[in-house]
């Protein structure tokens, strides 16, 4: 329960804001939007946060002499009071753009009760009172800015309160004595207490808001390779229906930052409010990591004899059967201008697919002997010596969004190496340029984006340059597709499914997650747990 408070505030605190529009920063790669939904579940909590804290406002005793008729001077003292209840029964909250947002709270309900003590001469008196206040009403408007580090700010702008009538019941003997000037002393408890609620609500913005905010991620580490930067790039804007912060959503390299060559694009969100807030991800987010991991030198692939070892073992699991069976095998449908060798081509590559995944514990070598149906001429050149390939993307490949659709266009280079014995020389052989299309599904898991690769097009081929004579690129064909499908696929699926952690305060869940895609952006929709 006290979690799910906990997630109130939060949210709460991204609420809490003013507009102050643009201020010429580069479009941002995150846009958090609450809507009036996600601002009523942050105001309702607000409330009762605020009961429960005007509920322990300390009223200072009070004492003093007055002079009663015949009575005469005597002495008082009011102490030991304390607040019982406060009902809040009316509450607003209205968003105000460029000014910010205000809180309004009125008819609300107070009691409190405590001990009095008269004196005079030597006679002294003793007794308790009841009191109970009507009709308060609270204002406050509240500003969220950004600091120099990006960090979102609060403060209150305004606060005013005022109380209705006060009533008080006093008991105890001779209690009619206190009667004669009960109008002094409910008017200075009204006075204390006047003061003490706003001074209540600053209180418990510097000390609850202030640092729930301070808790959003400026920067988190993915890994040993990466960060993302999660600054507000502009301060947090009001409109009528929502409010809207604009995070910069850039993964970075953790050995040297360098400034991205690309600008994020400008994100247009659609018109939804079933959702207490929407992450609008640009693709610009996603590129950035792969820009980074393309640099760092993660993307790029030595396969040798242990990495066919590896692929022997992982062609053995189901996961892997079940995605050859999917995808494993080339399209090969003609229509009336394909190419009769075409056909042939594809048609014999769909017929050596299936014997390379043959039984899983035949030798399978990487070597210039192994590799002469690829290549004639390689075990006359360089009889009997391993052979490595480097895969290397051209570029770093981009995520595109469209419409229900995330896609991916990689090109690789591969060169292909013989290794000299009893030497670190290498000799290269042949360059391939290798492209394909690939379709990724994004989905939600706990806090953190993830995605999985879900089919891709036949891998396409393209001899760049050759040391060698001829080289049976329809073989070469089958071989690279399979490994592509066998050990590149699950490869990079492993490390989508890591994903990347959305910025959100602590202790703050999402539920009731919906994902579309859109020209540029992921927009996700969730509920608050």
């Amino acid at each position: 329960m006290e979690a799910r408070l906990h997630c109130g505030a939060v949210v709460l605190l991204l609420l809490m804001g003013s507009s102050r529009f643009g201020e010429g920063a580069s479009n941002p790669g995150i846009v958090v939007q609450i809507t009036r939904k996600g601002l009523e579940y942050a105001h309702q909590y607000a409330m009762a946060t605020l009961k429960k804290e005007l509920s322990t406002i300390t009223v200072p005793n009070l004492s003093g002499r007055s002079k009663i008729g015949w009575v005469g001077s005597i002495s008082y003292d009011f102490h030991s009071l304390q607040i019982h209840q406060f009902v809040l029964r009316n509450s607003d909250l209205s968003l105000l753009p460029k000014q910010g947002i205000k809180a309004s709270l009125s008819n609300n309900y107070m009691s409190m009760s405590g001990n009095w003590k008269v004196k005079k001469a030597f006679i002294t008196l003793r007794g308790g009172f009841q009191l109970s206040m009507d009709g308060i009403s609270i204002s406050i408007s509240l500003n969220l800015g950004k600091d120099e580090s990006g960090r979102p700010t609060v403060s209150v702008t305004h606060c005013s309160d005022s109380i209705g009538p006060v009533r008080v019941r006093f008991s105890g003997s001779l209690s009619w004595i206190i009667n004669l000037f009960h109008k002094k002393i409910e008017n200075s408890i009204k006075k204390n207490l006047e003061r003490k609620i706003c001074e209540m609500v600053r209180k418990s913005v510097d000390s609850k808001l202030k640092p729930y905010l301070q808790s959003l991620p400026v920067t988190m580490t993915i890994d040993q390779v990466s960060g993302i930067d999660y600054r507000l790039v502009q301060n947090p804007q009001v409109t009528p229906e929502d409010l809207i912060m604009f995070f910069k959503g850039e993964f970075f390299s953790q050995s040297q930052r360098s400034p991205v060559p690309f600008d994020a694009p400008a994100l247009t969100l659609p018109q939804q409010y079933d959702r207490m807030v929407y992450f609008a991800i640009s693709e610009y987010v996603f590129n950035t990591a792969s820009r980074v991991y393309y640099q760092a030198g993660h993307m790029n692939v030595t396969i040798t004899n242990e990495h066919l070892k590896s692929l022997m073992t992982l062609a053995a699991k189901e996961s892997a059967k079940k995605w050859r069976k999917q995808n494993g095998k080339p399209n090969c449908e003609s229509s009336g201008s394909t190419p009769l060798s075409t056909m042939v081509l594809c048609y014999s590559s769909n017929f050596l697919l299936p014997l390379l995944q043959g039984p899983l514990h035949l030798p399978m070598q990487l070597n210039t002997n192994t590799l002469q149906a690829l290549v004639p001429q390689l075990s006359r050149l360089y009889r009997n010596m391993q052979v490595e390939l480097e895969a290397t993307p051209a570029t770093e490949p981009l995520l595109m969004f469209s419409p229900g659709n995330v896609t991916l266009m990689p090109v690789m280079d591969i060169q292909a190496f013989a290794l000299l014995p009893n030497s670190t020389e290498r000799k290269p052989l042949f360059q391939l340029r290798v492209k394909t299309n690939v379709s990724i599904s994004i989905s939600m898991k706990s806090n953190r984006i993830v995605g999985s690769v879900t089919g891709g097009s036949k891998l396409k081929l393209e001899l760049k340059h050759s040391n060698v004579s001829y080289i049976n690129m329809n073989l070469m064909d089958a071989i690279l597709n399979y490994y592509t499908f066998n050990t590149i696929y699950p490869s990079l699926n492993a490390k989508l499914e890591e994903g990347f952690p959305l910025p959100l305060p602590r202790d703050t869940f999402l539920k009731n997650m919906e994902l579309q895609t859109y020209k540029n952006f992921l927009l996700l929709g969730a509920d608050i747990s």
